[in-house]
């Protein structure tokens, strides 16, 4: 079974396994006040496979929690629809919540609030195995927990299971996180920002922690991250936001090499990478995106033209819908003729040009 996927794009997430989950035309509006009203997700739609990676990419303030907060459950959407395993979630009954918490779990960003500092590792683990897995003796439950540890690196198992939060590293925090929402036995892991707030030195030590979980346990995982360089080598597709809309999608290695949005082409000239992403963009606006002024949802028109160098008065007064490329990408701009020509001739001349007429020459 495979996503109905938004444009009949092919999803490079689904040539790893079956469609675990699915985001359906999710939309979350927050009332700031009697006429105020903040949309904080529009029209999101996207699927996750088992054993493959999606990572939702964009700034802080982009809707990306918000969309990882909607799957996780503890959010209810405005509108729109989740399925998992094909099946309408509904969680609104506390059974089925917990029904859905043993398939679904999320990852939090920070280790240090995440973790009760009044009880041991012990406690966070055994408690979960309990609630999904039923009532187990002493010493099934010691090689559960053992295994548990095992599976993210923490061993020897004993010693770290009788220590408390704050005895532990940022960086061992984080693994004790991943090995809890592990002990429900999920096949889809949320993980939001996991890495962010860790040392720079250990994050890819513990992006190749997830990586191994994915791989072994065959896990859908949806990765949100502001680093798209990251993203670029953890994730099988990427997902760009921007207030609150997904304005790219394609390929990781793809969509980083060759980005066609500006908003992903200001993500990826700013990143940090050894292989220096950004190169490609030196002479296309790089420099002009980081100077510019500011967007977002209250914006009219396309929410980026504030920023975008590119931008025309049809930008200022229409939203561009995201429109096919070609059978992996899309991206919503007007300009995509001045901003993606190479992508956009390369895919007319295999006749993948999509929704091409929508695009303004």
């Amino acid at each position: 079974m495979s996503a109905t996927e938004p444009l009949g794009l092919e999803s490079p997430a689904a040539r790893r396994g079956p469609l675990a989950m699915e985001a359906v035309e999710l939309t979350k509006l927050y009332r700031l006040g009697r006429r105020s009203v903040l949309k904080a997700a529009s029209s999101v739609s996207f699927g996750l496979y088992r054993g493959a990676v999606v990572a939702l990419v964009g700034e802080s303030g982009s809707g990306k929690s918000t969309v990882a907060k909607l799957l996780a459950g503890q959010e209810r959407p405005t509108s729109g629809k989740i399925l998992l395993d094909g099946k309408p979630v509904e969680v609104s009954r506390r059974h089925a919540f917990r029904r859905f918490k043993s398939t679904v779990q999320y990852v939090f960003q920070d280790p240090f609030a995440s973790l009760n500092p009044v009880h041991t590792v012990r406690y966070h683990l055994s408690r979960p195995v309990r609630l999904h897995r039923g009532r187990l003796g002493r010493a099934e439950m010691d090689s559960v927990l053992t295994g548990l540890m095992e599976q993210v690196r923490l061993t020897p198992a004993q010693q770290f299971l009788a220590k408390y939060p704050h005895e532990l590293s940022g960086g061992q925090r984080q693994r004790v996180a991943v090995a809890r929402a592990l002990a429900a036995e999920p096949s889809v892991l949320l993980a939001d920002e996991p890495v962010s707030m860790l040392d720079v030195s250990i994050r890819l030590e513990m992006l190749n922690v997830l990586d191994a979980l994915r791989a072994r346990f065959s896990l859908a995982l949806l990765y949100i991250t502001h680093d798209i360089a990251s993203a670029r080598y953890f994730a099988d597709e990427v997902l760009v936001m921007y207030a609150g809309e997904i304005v790219e999608r394609g390929p990781a290695e793809e969509l980083t090499q060759q980005p066609a949005h500006p908003y992903t082409q200001l993500l990826v000239s700013s990143a940090p990478d050894p292989d220096d992403l950004g190169s490609v963009l030196r002479h296309g606006g790089g420099s002009a995106l980081r100077q510019a002024g500011e967007g977002g949802a209250g914006v009219g028109g396309c929410h980026f033209h504030p920023r975008c160098p590119f931008a025309v008065e049809r930008c200022r007064t229409q939203a561009p819908p995201l429109v096919r490329i070609d059978r992996t990408r899309a991206a919503a701009c007007w300009r995509l003729e001045v901003t993606a020509p190479t992508l956009l001739a390369g895919a007319r001349a295999r006749g993948e040009g999509g929704n091409a007429d929508v695009v303004e020459m």
